[in-house]
Parts: C-alpha cells; sequence; structure tokens
C-alpha cells in the first residue's frame, strides 16, 4: 500500500532575500557622480535623527572581562552607545536591497557576498547526486577478497611531500601491483602487536566484533588522535604486511576517528625512479585555505586543533609526511586521507546572476556609500543611551554563523528530484541572509545549546545585554545627496515600509537584538542661507515621504518590467516578509535528530506560509508514519496539542546538549562525510 509521507525541511533562525537578475544604475561614470569639492545648492545637505527602542534584549560587543564575558559597548566617553557603524551596516544592507544595487563590482573591489570554493568528502552522503560525484573523482570501486569484499579508490595514489623552495613537490610511492599504499586492519596491527602508533578501539576486540558497530562505539578509545609513523614491512607476491623486521620502510598513518572506521594505512616507500609532481602555489593555497577554514569552525576544541597538527603541510626543508593525491593532467589534489576533500566544481561566485557578477557601473549604494577610493556621502554618529546607568542581564549561549557549504541551506533547490549542489550546472545562490525577528529572547533554546552538566565548556559564549524598553538617539550626517538618494537613505533606515523593527548585535539566532527605530527628525539645509546669514535658521525641515517617493518613482521608471509600484519587485516582497515577527519554535537551529536528515532549507514563503512539509508517496508502516508525525508536530508548532505535550516530554528526557550550532554542529558534519570505512 502505498501512503503519503510527509519529508521534513530543516529548520533555521535565518533565510535569504533574493538577488533580482538586474542591477539599476545611479550611473555608467563614476565622474557623474558629484564629488567633494563643495556643497551644492540642488542638492541635499543636513541630517537625519531617530530614536531605537530595544524590544529584546539587545547585545552591542565592547570589551571582554576577566572572566571572557563580552561587555556592552561603550565609547570613548565610557557612555552606553549603539556604534555608528552598526547603524550604518543595516542601512547599508537595506538600501542594497531596496535600490537594486550589485553585491559585486571587481573595478571598485567591492565584495558584499565573499567568494570561496568548497571542499567536500560525501561518498556516504545521502544526496545521491554528491555521492555518485565523489565515487567517480575517487574512481571507487568495490573488489572481492577472500569471504569478504572491500572499497578500492582506482584514482587515489600515494606519495611523500616536502618543502622545496618557496613551494612543495611530491615524490610518488613506489607500486605493488597497481596501488601505491594498502589498508590495514586494525585487528591485524593488534594481533602482530605493533607498538608506537595510535589505536582507535580498546584492547580485547576478536575481528568479528569489529563488524558490531554499537560495540565499537562502547570500545572507543576516547584518546585517539590522528598519527603517522614511520614503520618497516615485507612484501609477499604483490602484498605488503607491517613487519617490525621487514626490509622496506614505509608509513603508516590515520586520520580522525569515524564511526566504524577500522582500518589505517601503509603508505610505501619513495619511489626515487619517479619524476617528482609539482605543487603548485595556487595549489598549496587552496589546500591551505580549506584546512583553515575547516579548523575556524571547530576552534573551540583544543582536541581539535591538535588534531589539525596532522594535517599541516611540511614545515621546513627537511620534514617530509606522506600524502595522497590525485593527478589528473595540470589539475592535482591532495591530503592526508586516501578518502580526498574535493573541491566543489564550481565556487560562490558561480551561482550569482550574471549581471552582478559582471557589474561595471555605479549604483546607489555606491554613490551614497562610496568605495575604496570614493569617500562617503553620509556619516553615522554613536547611538547614546540615554541613560548614564544600564541594569545588565547576562546571556549564555553557543553562538555561531550560517556556513555556505551546506548547499541545502545556500543553493536555490529548483529539482524535486535531485538536490543542486555547487557541483550543479547554473546553479544560483538564494540570495543575501537574514535572521528572522523572533517572538521573544529564546532562553529555552540558549540553555540548550549548552554542553550537559558535568561537561566541560569551552564553546559557550556569555553576553551582557540592555533590558527591554532600553532607548537611543541617533543622528546621521549626510551632504550632496540627490532627491532619489535622501530618499533612499530614509527608506532604509527607518525599514521601508513597515513597522520599523529590526535585529542587530549578538545573538540574534536567539531572537536577541529585535529593535524599532523611529525618525523623529529631517533636516535639510539651505545651503545659500546657511553662509550667508547670521540667523542660524537654515535648517528646513524635510518631507520624508516626498523624499522616499521621489526614490520610488526612480526604481519605476528605471526597472526594466513593466511594473506600478515597488511592491511588485520580488525582493520588496521577499523583504516585506523578512520582517514578519515568528514563533521561537518555527525558526530556531535544528538539534542532532533533525540535522541528521540534512533536509532542505524552506524557501522564505514557504516558511511564512508555514508550509513546513513537502510530500511524496513512499512505502511506510502505520507506526513510522504516526512517529513521524508526532515528531513533526514538535518540530514545527502544528496546533495539535497532544501531540506537542508528548513530543515535548520526550524531548525533555533527552540529553540537553542537542543543539547543534556553531562547532557542534560543524564537527558532526565533517564526521558525517569523513567516514572512512
Amino acid at each position: 500500500m502505498q501512503k503519503n509521507k510527509r519529508k521534513e525541511v530543516s529548520l533555521s533562525p535565518y533565510n535569504f532575500i533574493e538577488l533580482d537578475n538586474f542591477v539599476l544604475d545611479r550611473c555608467t561614470d563614476e565622474n557623474e557622480i558629484i564629488n567633494h569639492d563643495k556643497f551644492h545648492e540642488n542638492l541635499n545637505t543636513g541630517y537625519i535623527k531617530y530614536e531605537i527602542e530595544v524590544i529584546t534584549p539587545l547585545h552591542i560587543s565592547g570589551t571582554k572581562n576577566v572572566h571572557n564575558e563580552n561587555l556592552l559597548f561603550k565609547n570613548p566617553e565610557g557612555k552606553y552607545a549603539i556604534p555608528g557603524n552598526t547603524i550604518r551596516g543595516m542601512t547599508r544592507y537595506n538600501a542594497s536591497i531596496f535600490s537594486l544595487s550589485s553585491v559585486i563590482n571587481k573595478s571598485i573591489k567591492k565584495y558584499d557576498i565573499a567568494n570561496q570554493r568548497f571542499y567536500y568528502r560525501t561518498f556516504a552522503s545521502t544526496d545521491k547526486g554528491m555521492k555518485e560525484w565523489y565515487g567517480n573523482k575517487v574512481g571507487q570501486a568495490v573488489e572481492m577478497g577472500e569471504n569478504f569484499s572491500y572499497t578500492i579508490l582506482r584514482n587515489v595514489e600515494a606519495g611523500y611531500i616536502r618543502k622545496h623552495g618557496d613551494g612543495y613537490i611530491i615524490t610518488p610511492a613506489v607500486k605493488l601491483g597497481n596501488k601505491s599504499y594498502t589498508a590495514v586492519h586494525e585487528y591485524d596491527l593488534r594481533r602482530k602487536g605493533i607498538k608506537g602508533i595510535n589505536y582507535m578501539y580498546q584492547t580485547g576486540l576478536k575481528k568479528e566484533d569489529y563488524k558490531n558497530k554499537d560495540l565499537l562505539k562502547k570500545k572507543k578509545n576516547t584518546q585517539y588522535k590522528p598519527y603517522m609513523v614511520e614503520i618497516n614491512y615485507s612484501i609477499s607476491g604483490t602484498k605488503a604486511f607491517i613487519d617490525p623486521n621487514g626490509k622496506f620502510k614505509g608509513y603508516l598513518l590515520n586520520s580522525n576517528y569515524i564511526d566504524g572506521k577500522v582500518r589505517h594505512y601503509l603508505v610505501f616507500e619513495e619511489d626515487k625512479s619517479q619524476g617528482v609532481i609539482e605543487v603548485s602555489r595556487e595549489q598549496a593555497e587552496l589546500y591551505i585555505e580549506d584546512m583553515k577554514y575547516t579548523q575556524k569552525q571547530n576552534a573551540n576544541s583544543d582536541r581539535a586543533n591538535k588534531r589539525y597538527e596532522y594535517y599541516e603541510l611540511p614545515a621546513g626543508n627537511n620534514e617530509v609526511k606522506p600524502v595522497f593525491y590525485i593527478k589528473e593532467g595540470d589539475k592535482l589534489i591532495f591530503g592526508f586521507t586516501p578518502y580526498l576533500r574535493l573541491p566543489a566544481e564550481r565556487d560562490i561566485y558561480d551561482g550569482i546572476p550574471g549581471t552582478h557578477r559582471n557589474y561595471t557601473g555605479r549604483d546607489f549604494v555606491d554613490a551614497i556609500f562610496g568605495w575604496q577610493d570614493f569617500r562617503t556621502k553620509v556619516s553615522f554618529l554613536d547611538a547614546l543611551c540615554e541613560k548614564n546607568n544600564v541594569s545588565e542581564i547576562k546571556y549564555k549561549m553557543v553562538l555561531g554563523q550560517p556556513k555556505p557549504s551546506w548547499y541545502k541551506g545556500y543553493i536555490k533547490q529548483r529539482n524535486a528530484d535531485a538536490l543542486e549542489s555547487y557541483c550543479s550546472e547554473n546553479f544560483e545562490i538564494r540570495g543575501r541572509k537574514f535572521y528572522w525577528l523572533k517572538q521573544s529572547a529564546d532562553t529555552e533554546a540558549m540553555q540548550s545549546s549548552l554542553p550537559a552538566p558535568g561537561k566541560k565548556d569551552k564553546i559557550s559564549t556569555a553576553v551582557y545585554c540592555y533590558p527591554e524598553g532600553t532607548k537611543f538617539a541617533g543622528e546621521v550626517r549626510f551632504e550632496n545627496l540627490s532627491d532619489e538618494e535622501l530618499g533612499l537613505l530614509i527608506y532604509s533606515l527607518k525599514q521601508g515600509d513597515t513597522e520599523g523593527y529590526f535585529n542587530i548585535g549578538m545573538g540574534k539566532p536567539y531572537g536577541l537584538g529585535k529593535c524599532r527605530i523611529r525618525i523623529n527628525r529631517l533636516a535639510v539645509y539651505d545651503i545659500s542661507e546657511r553662509y550667508k546669514s547670521f540667523a542660524g535658521n537654515y535648517e528646513k525641515y524635510g518631507d520624508i515621504d516626498k523624499y522616499i517617493r521621489t526614490f520610488k518613482d526612480y526604481v519605476i521608471k528605471h526597472y526594466h518590467t513593466k511594473i506600478n509600484d515597488v511592491n511588485e519587485i520580488k525582493s520588496y516582497q521577499e523583504y516585506l516578509l523578512s520582517k514578519k515577527v515568528m514563533k521561537n519554535e518555527s525558526t530556531r537551529y535544528m538539534n542532532v535528530r533533525e540535522f541528521s536528515k540534512r533536509a532542505e532549507l524552506p524557501t522564505l514563503e514557504d516558511v511564512i506560509n508555514d508550509r513546513k512539509l513537502s510530500v511524496k508517496t513512499e512505502k511506510q508502516d502505520n507506526k513510522k508514519e504516526n512517529m513521524e508525525l508526532r515528531n513533526n508536530c514538535n518540530n514545527y508548532g502544528f496546533k495539535n496539542k497532544n501531540y506537542r505535550q508528548k513530543s515535548k516530554r520526550l524531548d525533555n528526557n533527552r540529553s540537553r546538549n542537542t543543539n547543534l550550532i556553531t562547532n557542534a554542529f560543524e564537527i558532526l558534519k565533517e564526521y558525517k562525510f569523513d567516514n572512512n570505512k
């Protein structure tokens, strides 16, 4: 019997506003933008005064105390304040959306979205496409032995890497048969009593025990760390085996522990009769960049930092390390495990619309906020707290940031039958990232993110916050802005046609930092009166709506589609949706069980419309379906009270250490892909 199975999608405190396939020019030549040599009477110079009210506790980082806790920012005068750059960043982000500005302009070194090529190890991935891609790259195949089968990687070779001048070289290892290395079962190493190496499991395991994954987890050596050591070996026919008295010298090594992993690797001795393989500077830098990126995600763990010593390139001319590699023409991929991390076929910029990627003009954001060689026309002063003394609130949580390597979340998924990734042709990134506004500070999620009681805490962050109701007064000064530029500045500061809510500061995934802004005054100087009169009445109150309307009319006039109102533009529509205050449980980080499914990130519209489930047909029994329904009711805030209550009781019995944020999130992801069985 076929039944409809509900397929979960990912939960996340963030989502994306789509990039329009169009960039609105302010001018095609930067010389058309008025310079800063004088004030122009036909342009606008003046200031905007505004007020910010804290809706949920707000943290803006300053210094740290002796306990490494994050204190609130204070200006040089010792006053509580929101830095002007914080408000500037928020306003510029909004302006980029409203003015359909570019996110890339190489001609002026503008990179609002950073580029990167990500590396993947997806041989055990649930994504069929990425699994096949990886298997084809490494030449993964299954061969039969006596009463057992084993996996080989036909395209992966082994050798030795050393520093050579300013670069590196790889000397291939000798081959036995058609391979330059061989896998060695840990049981065989134990049986032979090989010493001086790191074992993944405790003593006392029989060979058949290594097929029992549950038993292996219990017998895991908690002190294990990656290693490589020179060792002797002998040869029998085309097979090599560890032999303390053997006449050949190679290296025995093993990378990170992975659940179920049972093999180490023996790299045969150098083949000095072959020519060396040059490692270009670019290839070395790509490897180092990926290693640092991966290490950065796990930087709060001392053990993680130590294990990464294993993956570092040789430091001196006398240091040599065994290495695995794939060489295809001029392309070289290398690493310190046969299951190499492979670069995706494309980088982030390949998924950005060509109108942005190839843009060389000047847009509204450029004209107002400037660029490297063009001074800004706006100055954001610090927004000062109205109180000299603040009753600070302290929160503790695990913080992180979204990882663009998660292609299910960062890339548009337009094919119902297959996932798109950085290896897909014509993929598109989702757009500009934002954090959802939440009902309240999610203290329950903060608590559940912390390590379980009794465990060492090296990943949490303590922050002091302004309480709800705290108010700040700020000012923006501008000069030589056209009417439409001033309209965009005002519109971006006041959060478009919304109620003025926005979020800033640390802890946005937990609902911290929700604020509301109100513009109190727009003053535009009468330039002639300012410098001719001593009366001091050159300030004229500006009509906010007039300037905003002027900007909107400009967009409508120049947008390359037939529209009658800016609200018809998709990015405007999505911006409005992004300002909806969401239920805390609907926009939180996933827990371990949810993340293990690696479901897709729903679209912005799906989250707003509460479309949390997609449907596919699949055979299943009633028990499984009912269990999944119960879980989904808990995960996505369905209104069935009985299911919610029952699921809540189940969740309360689980470990508190279930939220995978930052380090824990990334470590699990890495382990899942590093399943070197």
